[in-house]
């Protein structure tokens, strides 16, 4: 018998697709400007087939109920039933490109929001998208320390709450630190009082909007 190294070379096309939503703020209709673009991953509960339960969700409460004025497109995605956002990662890609070809987004100004599980695929997709997101806000959730020197050039501003008895708070702080040791900008706010549940106490603030205006990616 004679064993031979051989190598197996083959182009791949792969097709995707994920459901969202989408919000347009006010103003929107004046053509001389383009929009910053929120995408929002929503945590593991959300998951399905039905995106319309997305509808009154997060990001998209905050806008429907008029909380705050927000001066951005926001996209919100639904990860399906047996899926996580590391797996849909391509297709949350496919949508940014999608959304910046067919609608009014500044490309210097696109944002990644997530809480829970959606806090986790904020963090990966950075990673592997490092140059496609100009900030990101992972909420309670953790990372691949192992690669945080991928973040070093993406403003984040992390939050996570104390008394986190479904993600430890352990698991942001290793994170934030495993991306500070390669010069990475980050910050974290932590909740002394609360625990899992930050979602709506984060969205609420509107010095994270204001923050987010004033990221601008490098080099646009």
């Amino acid at each position: 018998m004679t064993v031979q190294p051989k190598t197996c070379s083959v182009e791949i096309t792969k097709k995707v697709q994920i459901d969202y939503l989408i919000s347009f703020p006010e103003g929107y209709e004046d053509q001389s400007r383009d929009w910053g673009l929120i995408i929002f991953l929503h945590g593991m509960d959300m998951r399905g087939e039905d995106v319309t339960q997305l509808c009154n969700y997060g990001l998209l409460e905050i806008v429907n109920e008029g909380k705050l004025s927000l001066p951005f497109v926001v996209a919100v995605p639904q990860c399906p039933s047996e899926s996580y956002w590391n797996m849909e990662r391509d297709a949350v890609v496919a949508l940014v490109d999608e959304l910046t070809t067919n609608h009014r987004i500044d490309l210097s100004r696109i944002y990644l929001i997530g809480y829970s599980l959606g806090g986790y695929g904020v963090w990966d997709l950075a990673i592997h998208n490092p140059k496609a997101f100009t900030a990101i806000v992972p909420l309670s959730s953790g990372g691949q320390i192992s690669k945080a020197d991928k973040l070093k050039d993406i403003p984040i501003w992390a939050f996570h709450g104390a008394k986190d008895e479904i993600i430890p708070l352990e698991q942001m702080m290793d994170m934030v630190t495993a991306v500070e040791k390669h010069q990475g900008i980050v910050r974290l706010t932590v909740y002394p009082d609360l625990g899992h549940d930050i979602m709506m106490e984060t969205l609420g603030n509107q010095e994270l909007y204001a923050w987010l205006l004033e990221q601008k990616s490098r080099g646009i």
